[in-house]
């Protein structure tokens, strides 16, 4: 990895996520030198565009060409107030079926990995988990901007 996914922990304004998100993406793709290997058609920005479920109410995620990811959500808290904001870094990995293996940490020094149901389809990205409470699954979209 030739630059480091990690932002600022605290980022007052989603939108300014977003930005900082974009330009990592942007940054890591210069690192990509020849744009080919099983990631590099899939780097890019994702937003968050809907959710079922108890998940969050604004989010993105940064694809690498070089398979390193970034996901960024703030979530409603009971009191009506939004969440500071959750980071999580890690990798993924196109599998032939399509599908995504996300591997993701909010503690990069945990052993411990997320690892959601992933896949990618006409530049929308969904991921598919289990709710904290015995409801539904959780499904996060997020679009490729």
């Amino acid at each position: 990895m030739c630059s480091s996914l990690r932002l600022e922990a605290h980022v007052p304004h989603a939108r300014r996520s977003i930005m900082a998100l974009a330009a990592v993406v942007l940054a890591l793709s210069a690192c990509h030198s020849d744009g080919t290997g099983p990631s590099s058609a899939l780097a890019g920005l994702y937003v968050l565009t809907s959710v079922r479920g108890s998940g969050p109410i604004t989010g993105a995620m940064a694809l690498s060409p070089t398979g390193d990811v970034e996901r960024r959500v703030r979530y409603l808290l009971p009191s009506g107030t939004v969440s500071s904001e959750y980071v999580a870094i890690g990798t993924y990995q196109q599998r032939a079926d399509g599908m995504l293996d996300l591997r993701l940490r909010e503690d990069p020094n945990s052993s411990i990995a997320w690892q959601p149901h992933a896949q990618l389809r006409f530049g929308m990205l969904q991921l598919q988990y289990p709710a904290a409470a015995d409801g539904p699954d959780v499904i996060e979209t997020y679009e490729r901007q």
